[in-house]
């Protein structure tokens, strides 16, 4: 088989790619994706966190952390990403958040202005993203908006960094929507594809070797192969073909085709507050309510509680008192203990002394999370294949926490939403905080800076927000493993399109960075390239090919 263009992923910048080159192009491509189809049924929000540690999931889990994850099994935490059409933002909870434009100004280190990323969100969001307000929400969305103006703090408008907003989310009549929606799945989509390595010679990218139904194929690409495999898939492919850290290629004995830092540089929005706020009464968005099946006449008319996202409402604050924020609240209303541990503390593999010494004391309230992140940590980490057996999962080591700046952070910020269960508003619904010690902090004075410090290192959690394995940088950066065009350094015809290029996390949910990073690759690597007519590539009897469609017909 051979293509224009391969694509590897068929997530959210993948799909978004691949949406463009059908809709505005002749080249022809195919997607490779991993995992399987989707299904109606995973189209209903409260169904994602369910597809967590399932075939829909990598099911990746963190090498054991010295510095957090005290309270999972063995200090792993999981890391779900998306093993289906769609990828991760089939399992996400479809925030949608610009983040801060600034950012994305340096990663480009100036090579466009603050106003060509709006013009590229503004794209993204017209003509590519169907996006929603929450179609249903508990009474603690308006609780905690009408305490976040008390405490003084702004209403989110898109102008303002800080301050609080309800979500807006990626979902189309309530129901579940991803940029792979938009495409023709059985005509550009090849499902069950596990990519074994880039096919390079003479540092140029001509292919890829899949497993395609755990058949081994080549497949061929005249133009170019785009990786969009994610931030732990995209640098596992990247090192089995021989682009990654000369001594780890080494190690395993794989040829090197070029040294470069693939794979370091890991982030991720690191959190925690799991069930620290209850409720002496329960909240109209509840497990119950979730389980009616009454609710599926409500679901098809895109309302009630099967359409609620898990997360309510947004807030973006600054620990240190800086126009920039540095911490993200998520407003969750329902807490994990609410099933009574029979799903959710098993996919977050939360101990059993953790979970009945701690959790099980709430099933008589309703419990809440104000689930606080740090947007922006010190702590970096990495992802290393440890085979050469592409079915073999990475090492995934985040290194959580390592730096102490991260902790104070973390700890500052929660601090900082737990000030909202002093309002009137909060106090209106009865909310208070969960005063239980957590298991292995007792010894601490409760809520002290030490017993904060050690409440995050044991509840510490991930956002699913993994990015910076394949930074893009400026080519004599020894940090960058892509230039600001999103071309692998030092190989030709390779390139990378998806979160795993972003240097830095956004200030934010990064699926609309994703998305926005996607659709510059495309303007500027396609749309702008299928402008243009490489003579030194054409067959001379494909001239009125080459004037119809801008392109040619042989590689």
């Amino acid at each position: 088989m051979e293509y224009d263009y391969i694509i590897v992923g068929a997530g959210t910048a993948g799909s978004l790619i691949a949406h463009r080159l059908a809709t505005e192009s002749n080249f022809t491509f195919v997607v490779l994706e991993a995992g399987g189809g989707s299904h109606p049924l995973l189209e209903i929000p409260i169904v994602g966190p369910l597809l967590h540690g399932t075939v829909y999931d990598w099911q990746y889990e963190t090498t054991p952390q010295e510095n957090a994850c005290y309270a999972m099994v063995d200090r792993k935490c999981r890391l779900t990403q998306g093993k289906i059409v769609g990828g991760s933002s089939k399992l996400n909870n479809m925030i949608h958040v610009r983040g801060n434009v600034s950012h994305y100004a340096d990663w480009f280190h100036g090579k466009y202005t603050r106003e060509y990323f709006q013009r590229q969100l503004d794209y993204v969001e017209d003509n590519i993203f169907n996006l929603d307000h929450v179609q249903y929400q508990s009474e603690l969305t308006d609780a905690v908006l009408d305490a976040a103006k008390e405490l003084g703090y702004e209403s989110l408008d898109g102008v303002s960094e800080k301050g609080f907003r309800r979500s807006r989310v990626t979902q189309k009549d309530g129901k579940r929507w991803t940029t792979s929606d938009n495409l023709d799945v059985n005509r550009h989509v090849i499902s069950d594809s596990l990519v074994e390595k880039v096919l390079i010679i003479d540092r140029r990218a001509y292919g890829v070797s899949a497993l395609i139904s755990g058949e081994r194929r080549e497949i061929f690409a005249r133009k170019s192969v785009i990786l969009t495999a994610g931030a732990l898939n995209t640098p596992k492919i990247l090192q089995l073909s021989g682009v990654g850290p000369a001594e780890l290629l080494n190690s395993l004995q794989i040829p090197m085709v070029q040294n470069l830092p693939v794979g370091l540089n890991l982030q991720d929005h690191v959190g925690t507050g799991l069930d620290l706020i209850l409720l002496n009464k329960t909240l109209s968005m509840n497990v119950a309510n979730m389980l009616n099946p009454f609710n599926l006449l409500y679901y098809l008319q895109g309302k009630g509680p099967w359409t609620n996202p898990g997360c309510e409402v947004l807030g973006f604050l600054s620990t240190k008192n800086s126009t920039t924020p540095d911490v993200e609240v998520m407003v969750l209303p329902v807490g994990i203990s609410s099933d009574r541990g029979t799903f959710l503390r098993k996919r977050l593999g939360i101990r059993d002394e953790v979970w009945n010494g701690y959790f099980t004391k709430t099933f008589e309230k309703h419990t809440s999370t104000f689930f606080t992140v740090v947007l922006h940590p010190k702590s970096t980490g990495t992802v290393l294949i440890r085979s050469t057996d592409p079915k073999i999962p990475p090492l995934i080591d985040p290194k959580y926490l390592r730096e102490k700046e991260d902790v104070d952070t973390l700890t500052a910020g929660l601090r900082l939403a737990m000030r909202f269960l002093e309002t009137g508003s909060l106090k209106s619904i009865k909310a208070h905080l969960n005063v239980a010690p957590f298991p292995g902090c007792s010894h601490h004075e409760f809520f002290s800076d030490s017993y904060l410090e050690c409440y995050v290192r044991h509840l510490t959690l991930t956002s699913y927000h993994p990015v910076g394995t394949c930074s893009m940088g400026l080519p004599e950066s020894r940090k960058s493993v892509v230039d600001t065009s999103f071309r692998v350094l030092n190989v030709q015809n390779l390139y990378v399109a998806d979160g795993s290029v972003m240097p830095t996390l956004p200030s934010g949910n990064i699926n609309a960075a994703i998305a926005m990073m996607a659709n510059i690759f495309y303007e500027t690597n396609i749309k702008n390239a299928s402008l243009k007519i490489d003579k030194a590539h054409c067959n001379r009897y494909d001239q009125m090919y080459q004037y119809l469609f801008k392109i040619c017909s042989k590689g």
